[in-house]
């Protein structure tokens, strides 16, 4: 006795009536007659797994105990427990059911599953099999964002993780589980493909033009079974080369679905339009698609040629503000020593030192300002820009054309500015820590001096206070002899 075995029984019950349920860890098999739950009891044991029996009013009865008037009755079975992280699931109609939810489990064992499946986000494969680490997630845009939906509830899926193949070649359908996934995924497909969805009518809208109305197959019809293993890869394939890029997928969607309203007419049938003329329109929207990519060309070359002009004509001009700054700087600084020189050799008045260099400081620090303030309004101005302009270019790229060149020029200005503030800064200290002038200290000591010492009487008698006689001698004067020798004016 197989697992599989025990799992194809369960799903020809639940087609001939019964109703199979799965859970994690639970199989829940109901409307069962005393054989057929004997029959599921006896393949659970075989497998060494715990079976219960349950009656209409949830009363628990031994195997050996039922009572066909009390039927029907409910078995559970009891799955063994799985890897951590992997969702184990014995029916298909367990796969069904959980693969309409949005199970977070990327990695699921399917007992009739018969070769490995690997989507983008999950891999589903058969139970036994080693769990083989997954590939980094490829960055998908959510299909919602690109098909408009007419009804409150939304049936266009938010992600193509689980319904995308990484590689459709190696999709093969030789097992009902298999089946079961590629019914999911080509619908989950189908309606991430057309413009506009309305459930309500079920119809796919493409605008074109000219404009076409696709039917959307019914539930329960097997739309995988009329698009067959090729209509099925070359979904796939369209799907894949429409999200294969994300910053370009609504392009390549509005392409693809150009391409779609040119082949057909409004009023078919969705499997049978696809089945017949996906493939072709997969081509013509490659081709479509190579000549916009090339008119784009074109374009970027001379939107590349224009920025690369912006960046030159802003780099420049922080350039010349940075220049301009320098030169202020400098000025300020020949100011500077000339009032240090004014101030330690002449008189000059202190008040009028400090009102020139406050001006030299006032003119640095406006020079200062309007170059940071244009820094400011450029770099605002690319941040705005960028995305309305210049969405083509990938951030690394941009990063290196633009924001790199910018951001050397603008740490030119910054540190231009902070070291000219911080000399301009030095320079005013210097002035008012010299001392002042020589000459200043020397008058003030000598004024000290005057002030301190008393007035010697004749000494410094002004000549004008006294009496000249006409002979030339002061009277009540005497005056010496000269040495040596008999001088005619010897005093009397």
């Amino acid at each position: 006795m197989s697992v599989e075995s025990l799992a194809a029984r369960l799903d020809a019950l639940d087609a001939d009536g019964a109703f199979v349920s799965e859970g994690e860890a639970i199989v829940s098999v109901s409307n069962l007659g005393v054989a057929v739950a004997r029959e599921i009891a006896a393949l659970a044991f075989a497998l060494s797994w715990n079976a219960t029996a349950f009656d209409g009013a949830g009363t628990e009865w031994a195997f050996e105990d039922l009572d066909e008037p009390f039927a029907p009755f409910r078995v559970d079975l009891e799955k063994p427990h799985g890897p951590a992280g992997v969702l184990r699931l014995l029916t298909n109609v367990g796969f069904a059911s959980w693969l309409d939810r949005e199970a977070p489990s990327k990695h699921w064992q399917v007992a009739q599953l018969t070769t490995e499946i690997t989507a983008v986000g999950a891999c589903f494969t058969p139970w036994g099999d080693e769990i083989t680490e997954l590939e980094p997630d490829l960055a998908l845009r959510g299909p919602r964002t690109l098909v408009r939906e007419f009804s409150g509830q939304r049936a266009v899926p938010a992600s193509l993780a689980r319904w995308l193949l990484r590689d459709s070649d190696t999709l093969s359908l030789d097992d009902p589980a298999a089946w079961v996934w590629a019914e999911r995924a080509s619908r989950m497909l189908l309606l991430s493909l057309p413009d506009e969805f309305d459930a309500d009518r079920g119809s796919l809208r493409f605008k074109g033009p000219p404009r076409l109305e696709l039917s959307y197959p019914p539930m329960g019809a097997l739309f995988a079974t009329v698009l067959g293993l090729l209509g099925i890869k070359d979904l796939q394939a369209a799907l894949a080369w429409v999200f294969e890029v994300e910053r370009e997928s609504e392009m390549r969607h509005i392409l693809l679905a150009t391409e779609l309203a040119r082949c057909g007419g409004t009023g078919e049938e969705a499997s049978e339009f696809l089945r017949d003329y996906l493939g072709a329109a997969l081509e013509g929207a490659k081709t479509a698609y190579q000549v916009q990519l090339a008119g784009m060309s074109s374009d970027a070359l001379k939107t590349l040629a224009e920025l690369r002009k912006s960046v030159t004509d802003e780099t420049a001009k922080l350039s010349d503000a940075t220049r301009q700054i320098i030169t202020a700087v400098a000025s300020a600084l020949a100011v500077g020593a000339g009032l240090i020189a004014a101030r330690m050799t002449t008189g000059a008045n202190p008040l009028l030192i400090v009102l020139v260099m406050v001006m030299a400081g006032a003119y640095v620090a406006i020079t200062i300002l309007s170059g940071v303030m244009f820094t400011v309004l450029q770099r605002k101005v690319r941040k705005e820009w960028q995305p309305r302009l210049y969405r083509f270019l990938s951030q690394p790229d941009y990063e290196a054309l633009v924001a790199r060149p910018a951001r050397t020029a603008e740490n030119a200005l910054w540190w231009s500015s902070i070291l000219g503030a911080l000399a301009i800064i030095a320079m005013a200290f210097a002035i008012f820590l010299i001392p002042p002038a020589l000459s200043e200290r020397k008058d003030d000591a000598l004024d000290q001096e005057n002030v301190s010492a008393p007035a010697s009487v004749g000494t410094h008698t002004p000549l004008g206070n006294k009496t000249i006689p006409v002979s030339g001698t002061p009277e009540n004067v005497t005056v010496p002899a000269l040495s040596g020798g008999n001088s005619k004016h010897d005093t009397k």
